[in-house]
């Protein structure tokens, strides 16, 4: 599978994921609701949360992804171990900077760094570490895919 492609389809992958766990978090269940009171349903949370982080996961993702990888070459004789470490500090940064990025676009550039942000900040890091770790597991299984078919 191109490369390029199967990252797209982990950005799809992750912003489900992602959404729909928001979703589910921010959801009032009916019993819940307090009367004369406008709830969004579940559906609709989705949907909402999908419209933001989708092109979020999708174009950032995906040309984070590549731009972690060209500069992890250059440690490949590091373990396993070292190797995923500093990949996901290079994840959580690419979170935290798409974030920002993202907060200055959608405030026309009035950024106020307040409880908000750091709430913002938090679900970035979260988001890049599910899409860093969605990239793994796609790795991990094409590999044991194709072990399957080479022997």
């Amino acid at each position: 599978m191109n490369e390029i492609v199967k990252r797209i389809l982990i950005g799809v992958i992750a912003t489900v994921l992602f959404c729909v766990s928001l979703a589910i978090f921010a959801y009032t269940p009916v019993s819940n609701r307090e009367p004369n009171s406008s709830y969004s349903s579940l559906p609709q949370l989705f949907t909402i949360y999908a419209i933001f982080s989708g092109p979020v996961f999708i174009i950032a993702g995906v040309i984070c992804s590549f731009v972690i990888d060209k500069i992890s070459v250059k440690h490949q004789h590091y373990s396993k171990g070292k190797r995923y470490l500093r990949k996901l500090i290079w994840y959580i940064l690419a979170g935290v900077v798409s974030t920002l990025i993202f907060l200055f676009i959608i405030s026309n550039g009035d950024i106020v760094y307040n409880s908000d942000t750091s709430s913002f900040l938090s679900v970035g890091i979260i988001a890049s570490l599910l899409y860093y770790h969605l990239l793994i597991i796609s790795h991990f299984s094409l590999n044991q895919r194709r072990g399957l078919f080479v022997k």
